[in-house]
């Protein structure tokens, strides 16, 4: 989890942005994580990276052992601009 005054570049705010709206546009379904990088022309290890760092309290998690696959959806009621307002907090911080 990211924290407050942690710097983030501005190509990691891009790369978070890509994955909000590809889980946005599947509209509460569940995608696995190779499919978001497939969306959005990322590396899986980076979206998983991504996701696990600055949005893990916006998504719901579910895996399947056996295949070791991870399924990840917005959690239900999240709001796009509040994650959105939250990743502006993130880079401002980081600019003071």
């Amino acid at each position: 989890m990211a924290h407050f005054g942690e710097k983030m570049r501005k190509d990691t705010a891009k790369n978070i942005i890509k994955i909000i709206n590809c889980l946005k546009q599947a509209e509460g379904g569940w995608l696995w994580i190779r499919e978001i990088g497939r969306r959005c022309d990322l590396h899986h290890k980076t979206v998983s990276r991504l996701i696990n760092q600055y949005l893990d309290m916006f998504v719901d998690f579910q895996k399947f052992e056996p295949f070791n696959v991870v399924m990840v959806r917005l959690k239900p009621g999240t709001e796009v601009n509040g994650i959105l307002k939250f990743l502006h907090v993130m880079i401002s911080s980081a600019l003071i």
